[in-house]
């Protein structure tokens, strides 16, 4: 079965900071197998919606904005080691 790297965004994540509602996104990188791209992005970000579940990042009801970024079938012998941790930061400022 083909291996696909995607490379998953989110957007509008509500955490309180400081007693104080803030935003973030993230990024990260997935590894899975699939038969073809479509499948693979659609496990990828099922992947990651389950583990926010898990970790309380979300609630089952919540819709933040999840979407691939990027997406290519991969050699698993030429897969790099870029971590497989969700690398959050602050959106950026539009103005």
């Amino acid at each position: 079965m083909p291996k696909f790297k995607a490379i998953v965004v989110g957007e509008d994540f509500k955490f309180i900071i400081d007693d104080e509602p803030q935003y973030l996104d993230f990024i990260r990188t997935v590894y899975v197998n699939a038969s073809d791209e479509h499948g693979a992005g659609e496990l990828a970000l099922a992947i990651v919606r389950e583990d926010l579940l898990s970790q309380s990042m979300m609630d089952e009801w919540d819709e933040p904005v999840m979407a691939i970024d990027e997406i290519k079938q991969v050699d698993v012998l030429a897969r790099r080691d870029d971590g497989d941790d969700f690398v959050w930061h602050f959106p950026e400022d539009d103005n």
